[in-house]
């Protein structure tokens, strides 16, 4: 299986596209590793290949539904969105991937395919914390770059994607043994721990992208 990032948008004919899209994934295979991983924030994900599934960098400071509902349906599986030139807040993005996963579930049911795949919001910007479960959310959503994920209904085992935390159920979660740390039981320690290392990534993903920002302008 060829785990290298799909690259599309408007923007991946650029002679620098390709490389960057590969520091793109550096980035969030390190947000996989160090925070969704290290806190055990997901129990099913074993790695960041197979959790991330499709790993589609999409070069485009806007956000089009129909190129990137083709991108979800062109294959069966996990499939990531990953938005690294998309320069809006977590809610524009959060409107984006409500109407995207809309016109993937009018296109799923249109072609008689069942249920159609559920999706959630990542954004550098989510707010959230430890106060309560619901607060949680948005802390581990504070990926590097915005990006939608979509991940088949029913899809929960194997070490295949990151737990979908729109429709998760803590209160399972919390009282399952699978795996380390549950969600809704970070200290106010592991959190400030897992605050420095999405930090740390942050600002590595800044440094590392600087110079195809510029490209790209």
């Amino acid at each position: 299986m060829n785990n290298g990032p799909i690259v599309a948008g408007p923007l991946a004919t650029h002679p620098l596209a390709t490389e960057f899209a590969s520091v793109v994934q550096r980035v969030h295979y390190r947000y996989a590793r160090e925070v969704v991983g290290a806190f055990s924030l997901c129990p099913f994900m074993n790695d960041p290949a197979s959790a991330f599934g499709r790993f589609c960098v999409v070069l485009d400071r806007e956000l089009a539904v129909q190129p990137a509902k083709e991108l979800v349906l062109a294959a069966p599986g996990v499939v990531h969105l990953i938005y690294p030139l998309f320069e809006g807040g977590c809610h524009p993005m959060e409107r984006f991937a409500n109407a995207l996963h809309e016109a993937v579930r009018r296109e799923v049911f249109a072609r008689g395919e069942g249920a159609p795949p559920v999706h959630a919001t990542f954004h550098p910007e989510m707010e959230g914390d430890t106060t309560t479960p619901q607060r949680l959310i948005g802390l581990v959503r504070r990926a590097p770059d915005a990006f939608v994920q979509f991940v088949p209904q029913g899809l929960s085992g194997g070490g295949t994607q990151f737990a979908d935390l729109a429709t998760l159920d803590l209160a399972a979660l919390v009282a399952s043994p699978k795996k380390g740390v549950a969600l809704a039981k970070l200290t106010s320690l592991e959190q400030a721990s897992l605050t420095a290392s999405a930090r740390e990534i942050r600002a590595d993903r800044n440094a590392s992208y600087a110079r195809y920002l510029d490209a790209f302008r």
